[in-house]
């Protein structure tokens, strides 16, 4: 497994793969020392110095279509690997990756569309596990009446995300988050 990081806007995102394909991307944060600390607890033994790994140019691809996708532009990367992943992980995933840009989709519909209609709970966890947000567009997902769930980057990423789309998402009366359909 190779690991590396690369400049994003104002931060720098933290990327491993394979030769299979992408195993995790960290969204950029204000330093690349957090970035890496970030990808360390995804990987605890493959991306550490002491270790004998040391960082490798992140391929390009990785890094063109991360950019893309964090500026608001729709981006096309599908070459993962999530092997190390349960089969429901996966599913619930690979039924994450067919939500069109710009557009969201509840955490029931994966659940169905991942074979398991009554799990949309069982969903919401895999997704938090998402070691791959923006390119497994997991921001798109959304609890029902609109609401936003959680998400594993942070509320503030999602909201970011789903706006740099188009989306519009508003405060509730109720300290929550919806999001308007344009």
């Amino acid at each position: 497994m190779k690991w590396g990081f690369f400049k994003a806007g104002k931060g720098f995102c933290a990327a491993a793969w394979t030769p299979k394909g992408l195993c995790v991307l960290i969204l950029p944060q204000g330093r690349p020392e957090a970035a890496h600390r970030k990808l360390f607890e995804y990987l605890p033994g493959a991306c550490h110095p002491a270790l004998g790994s040391t960082p490798q140019p992140v391929p390009d691809p990785i890094q063109t279509q991360a950019r893309r996708g964090l500026t608001g532009k729709p981006f096309h990367f599908s070459r993962f690997d999530l092997s190390f992943l349960t089969p429901f992980q996966q599913r619930i995933l690979a039924a994450t990756c067919r939500i069109p840009f710009g557009q969201t989709r509840s955490y029931a519909w994966v659940a169905a569309q991942a074979g398991s209609p009554r799990g949309f709970r069982a969903a919401g966890q895999a997704l938090n596990r998402n070691t791959i947000p923006l390119f497994i567009p997991c921001h798109r997902v959304i609890a029902s009446g609109d609401r936003l769930g959680g998400y594993g980057g942070g509320i503030s990423w999602k909201i970011r995300l789903l706006e740099a789309e188009g989306s519009r998402v508003r405060p509730t009366p109720e300290g929550s988050y919806r999001v308007e359909k344009l």
